[in-house]
């Protein structure tokens, strides 16, 4: 886990992660909108000047450009010449593009994102079942000492007593 930026040498910390999280959000929200306004601009000024007749300012050619790279189409303003049905096709198929490469980058974020934390967890568990493992054992070496120290005890309980000679007469029973 990455180093957290507030408390150098530790694991970064929720709030920290989630600051990232909007930050990153954020980034990616203002880059697609610049992006589109961008596309509009270009397209809403090369249709001007390539159609005039059905763009008399730049300010519709953007409104119908904008309309176009976001797929949305109004059909309130519509390129009629073929230069302009061309730079409109032009700005549908990036307007198209653009969308299908941002649904497939979030897309893919979110997958890696699934599989990370499937992974951490993953990791969480095994490191779980590791410890439950290792607990088992000390407390099976603890008990194999206090069976040894028993086993100990008796063997020096056995050894002071003292043994019967073979060659001496057996005691009677009762």
């Amino acid at each position: 886990m990455p180093e957290s930026v507030i408390r150098p040498g530790k694991q970064r910390s929720i709030v920290e992660r989630r600051i990232q999280r909007i930050i990153n959000a954020r980034s990616v929200t203002l880059g697609l909108a610049v992006t589109f306004i961008f596309l509009a601009l270009i397209g809403g000024i090369l249709i001007r000047f390539v159609d005039h007749e059905n763009f008399p300012s730049v300010g519709l050619g953007i409104w119908w450009a904008l309309q176009t790279v976001t797929t949305v189409g109004y059909g309130d303003v519509v390129p009629t010449t073929l230069t302009g049905r061309v730079i409109g096709g032009i700005v549908m198929v990036i307007g198209i593009a653009f969308i299908s490469f941002v649904t497939a980058g979030v897309t893919s974020a979110l997958v890696r994102r699934a599989g990370e934390e499937s992974r951490a967890a993953d990791r969480a568990h095994v490191i779980e079942n590791t410890q439950h493992i290792l607990d088992e054992l000390a407390k099976n070496g603890q008990t194999l000492a206090d069976l040894e120290k028993r086993l100990e005890a008796i063997d020096s309980k056995l050894a002071a007593r003292p043994r019967p000679n073979a060659s001496s007469p057996r005691r009677a029973q009762d």
